[in-house]
């Protein structure tokens, strides 16, 4: 359905004075304070958004309202659906085509592929994350469940399944009731590490590709089709107990309970922390440190926050404008002390080296290399942020969003561009 500021035009007959053009009604500037919004750059008609939704969009410096849902803890997407979880536990999903693995019926799944918006698909979630091909969930009974094609991760003994391909529903994967995180990258080389057990015995395991180490399982060829514990050297397994942990084009990155870091797979640009660009086939400690907090990744940069609120990089990429420093090991990022949470565009483009950082409630930009920033900002290009600058992001956007954002989310498009649409959740 084209919508103008939240209106049906498919229930109007005729409006005077509003030109259609070949690509449907251009619609009036977003002033909405709640719900979900994006502000693109390049957008189009294609993933993850159902056409329905965007087909009338030609503005570019203006937003567009996609759901009015509040309450967002989460935002995931692959290229082809998108999800959103609430803090009630609700996971609703959306998808412009595959529209069997976003966990719903056929005939909720075609009004969402063909109206746009989101479906109900799951209740009672705690964790979300988006694989190739479909969605992990833990539901806070500590159940694990998959919805879409396992083929990338799983084969049919890891979800006692008869077909490689759950056709519109959720599958729970095994019968454990003790797992507690999920964290996927469902760009290639696919991988997905998982927390599993009770507290001071939480491990780590992993499924998918063994590229350049990703899995922790000591290989960098073929597939892992259960979930296996990751380990600290050959045939040993690691014994740590984990409260976070993250994962990007293969490498990890992950925080014990007791705030040591670790981390293990590609690490061609320096992102494991490690003062070199070898490739790490096993999880280990990255320093001494045991006051981290919460970690983050990129293609070409790792990041991970200590619980004073200070923020640390890693990378060897001299085109980025935040680093500390190209050495390849953890360097405090500035003085501050008031981080709260990242949101990193997690493109494998040279020029996607996007950073927005919370800082006292504060949205903040930085974006890499000599890109600029395109028409999210507004109808006149703004340049690339300053080396080792912040910019708070309401004064780097001529139309940013008046709610408060309980959750921004860089998406990644069809489109190749080295800046990224950016998703707030409102209210």
């Amino acid at each position: 359905m084209s919508k103008i500021i939240g209106v049906d035009t498919a229930i109007i007959d005729n409006i005077s004075g509003l030109g259609t053009g070949g690509s449907g009604i251009t619609p009036a500037p977003v002033t909405t304070d709640t719900g979900i919004v994006i502000c693109p750059y390049n957008l189009t008609p294609y993933g993850p958004f159902s056409q329905a939704e965007t087909e009338s969009y030609t503005n570019s410096i203006n937003m567009l309202q996609v759901s009015d849902i509040t309450g967002v803890q989460k935002i995931t997407q692959n290229l082809n659906t998108w999800a959103v979880l609430k803090t009630n536990g609700e996971v609703h999903a959306g998808c412009w085509i595959v529209q069997n693995s976003i966990g719903v019926n056929s005939t909720d799944a075609n009004t969402a592929l063909n109206d746009g918006g989101l479906v109900l698909s799951l209740t009672n979630v705690s964790k979300l994350a988006h694989g190739t091909g479909g969605m992990w969930a833990i539901k806070t009974d500590g159940t694990l469940w998959w919805s879409g094609n396992i083929a990338s991760y799983l084969d049919n003994s890891g979800t006692g399944q008869t077909s490689t391909n759950s056709q519109y529903k959720w599958s729970q994967v095994g019968s454990d009731t003790d797992w507690v995180d999920i964290a996927s990258d469902w760009n290639y080389p696919w991988v997905a590490i998982a927390i599993k057990g009770t507290p001071g015995s939480q491990y780590l395991y992993s499924c998918g590709y063994n590229n350049n180490y990703g899995t922790g399982l000591g290989t960098n060829s073929g597939q892992t089709k259960q979930f296996t514990r990751v380990k600290s050297a050959a045939f040993t397994n690691l014994s740590e107990s984990f409260a976070e942990v993250a994962v990007n084009y293969s490498s990890c990155l992950a925080v014990t309970e007791s705030g040591k870091l670790f981390s293990w797979g590609e690490n061609g640009r320096g992102t494991l922390g490690t003062g070199n660009t070898t490739d790490k086939p096993y999880a280990t400690q990255v320093g001494s440190d045991t006051d981290w907090d919460k970690v983050w990744l990129a293609r070409y940069g790792g990041f991970a926050m200590k619980t004073n609120g200070t923020m640390y990089m890693t990378t060897n990429y001299s085109s980025w404008r935040i680093e500390p420093s190209t050495n390849s090991t953890f360097t405090q990022i500035g003085t501050d002390t008031d981080y709260e949470d990242l949101a990193v565009y997690p493109g494998s483009n040279l020029l996607n080296l996007i950073v927005f950082a919370k800082k006292s409630g504060v949205w903040y930009v930085s974006s890499g290399g000599s890109n600029d920033a395109g028409s999210w900002v507004g109808d006149s290009t703004q340049s690339a942020t300053t080396q080792g600058s912040w910019v708070t992001l309401s004064s780097y956007m001529e139309n940013p969003p008046t709610g408060t954002i309980d959750y921004l989310f860089p998406m990644i498009s069809y489109v190749a561009q080295g800046e990224p649409s950016l998703m707030f959740a409102l209210s």
